[in-house]
């Protein structure tokens, strides 16, 4: 689909913006499901965003020039926490949030639909490795778009270690003490799945995940939940192999910090970045040009990973019962949901 541009300059001198002042408390009650053409009209002049990957979030914030909002907060968030803080209430007026995690949000009824056929971003670009279109959708309307696929990689030290082909680095005990797991139950059950040769998504011996994750745990330096703060230990090599995630957008691959992420053999878990709004967001029509501009920003880098060679494992949201499976033998090794 060829994308039109977006109305991106508000100003329209002191008539116009009386106008658009007049309506930003009409625009504060608009539903993206409203939209009926593009662009919005009485879009409001500020926008709060979430975003889990710091770089992201300050290459955002160009927005509020690049569509002369008056007024643009952005806040780094854990995505785990993401999902809890929109459990709880909080509704900024876009979050970026990894596939589990929006199907979970999803579920829960915590986002807001948006009409497919009225946004220039509808259909995701082809030629990013996504999940089927039919994951974003309910009853026609579209719930999020994927702006870059991403996985949940094996990091190691480069200066420190050669490169790793299996899970097995996470338990070796000659890095006692110098291993980054995720404190997400379900992510770091997940790789212990695959280190003990099950199927991530429908483990069949979830008593050998419960021993891996306790086995292992007197290894582990930091069971991170911002995993800048665990990429940032590898540059004192106080981590030197660990979980972390890889999205094909920019991330620290130029700044200089020692280290290379690799698919094991045994798989890895990829996942979408995925872009929405949350259940009674105060600026949709604002959020929708927003995320128009994020889907067309450039965010790759030279330092991408393919996703046609790495062996991949859909990293979705589970069933119930799996899930706390998971997080009931996380919990034995302390980690808590």
């Amino acid at each position: 689909m060829a994308r039109s541009r977006r109305r991106y300059l508000r100003g329209f001198g002191a008539a116009g913006a009386l106008a658009v002042s007049g309506c930003l408390g009409r625009a504060a009650r608009r539903r993206p499901a409203d939209l009926s053409s593009w662009p919005p009209e009485d879009a409001s002049t500020e926008l709060s965003y979430w975003s889990w990957q710091h770089y992201w979030r300050s290459q955002a914030e160009a927005y509020q020039f690049e569509a002369d909002l008056d007024r643009i907060d952005s806040e780094t968030v854990p995505a785990a926490e993401q999902y809890r803080r929109l459990a709880d209430g909080e509704t900024p007026d876009v979050v970026t949030l990894p596939t589990r995690l929006f199907e979970r949000a999803l579920a829960a009824d915590l986002l807001e639909p948006f009409p497919p056929d009225a946004v220039p971003f509808w259909p995701p670009d082809e030629e990013l490795h996504t999940h089927d279109e039919s994951l974003y959708l309910r009853n026609g309307e579209a719930y999020g778009v994927p702006q870059t696929p991403m996985t949940y990689a094996l990091a190691y030290h480069r200066e420190r270690l050669d490169e790793p082909s299996s899970w097995d680095l996470l338990w070796d005990e000659s890095l006692a003490g110098r291993i980054g797991m995720p404190a997400d139950p379900v992510l770091a059950g997940q790789t212990a799945a695959l280190y003990t040769g099950q199927d991530p998504d429908d483990p069949d011996d979830v008593d050998a995940v419960r021993a891996a994750l306790r086995e292992q745990q007197s290894l582990v330096a930091t069971y991170w939940t911002d995993w800048n703060d665990c990429w940032r230990a590898f540059r004192d090599a106080s981590v030197q192999a660990a979980v972390l995630p890889n999205p094909r957008m920019c991330l620290c691959s130029q700044d200089g910090t020692p280290v290379v992420e690799v698919a094991p053999t045994e798989g890895v878990l990829y996942s979408q970045n995925t872009l929405a709004i949350p259940r009674g967001a105060e600026n949709p029509y604002t959020a929708l040009e927003f995320i128009d501009w994020s889907v067309e920003f450039k965010t790759g880098t030279n330092a991408m990973w393919n996703p046609r060679e790495w062996p991949l494992e859909p990293h979705r949201m589970l069933d119930e019962e799996t899930r706390e499976a998971y997080v009931d033998a996380a919990a034995d090794a302390g980690i808590d949901p």
